[in-house]
């Protein structure tokens, strides 16, 4: 069907579809225009076929063997893989496999690296007994400096 009729002055399909269930406009163009006419015929047989079937009833013989495969269906043991739910358990598997191999590459990326200049405790007492004895530790000097006069 179309969406729009094909010529102007011509009702819609949205219009002659609001006629057909009683809400759409009551101006009497339908009975004047043979055209529209025509066109609500088919949409009401188009809902006729649709509300009231195409008249192809399913046979007893149909619904008996659709029981019939269900049942042998029901009476097969179920296996306990088809209970697991293999593909949730295998995609959180591939996602903890993943998280892991992460892991330990980040480990061996960034392992601690020892420093190059190691402070021996001797070089540390020596620089601590330094500062101490200093009563003005070295960056205050600069300013120091402005003061001055």
């Amino acid at each position: 069907m179309n969406i729009d009729s094909a010529r102007p002055g011509h009702w819609t399909d949205d219009q002659l579809i609001d006629y057909l269930y009683g809400v759409g406009p009551q101006d009497g163009h339908v009975d004047a225009c043979g055209e529209c006419r025509v066109r609500l015929a088919k949409i009401q047989a188009r809902r006729d076929a649709v509300n009231f079937g195409s008249g192809d009833e399913i046979g007893h013989e149909f619904l008996a063997e659709q029981r019939r495969r269900i049942y042998a269906r029901m009476a097969q043991p179920v296996r306990w893989w088809q209970e697991m739910a293999v593909r949730r358990w295998t995609s959180a598997l591939a996602t903890g496999g993943l998280l892991a191999a992460g892991m330990l590459y980040y480990e061996s990326v960034q392992r601690p690296r020892r420093p190059v200049n190691e402070v021996t405790d001797a070089q540390l007492a020596q620089e601590v007994s330094s500062m101490a004895q200093d009563p003005e530790p070295a960056p205050t000097a600069p300013l120091q400096a402005l003061f001055e006069e």
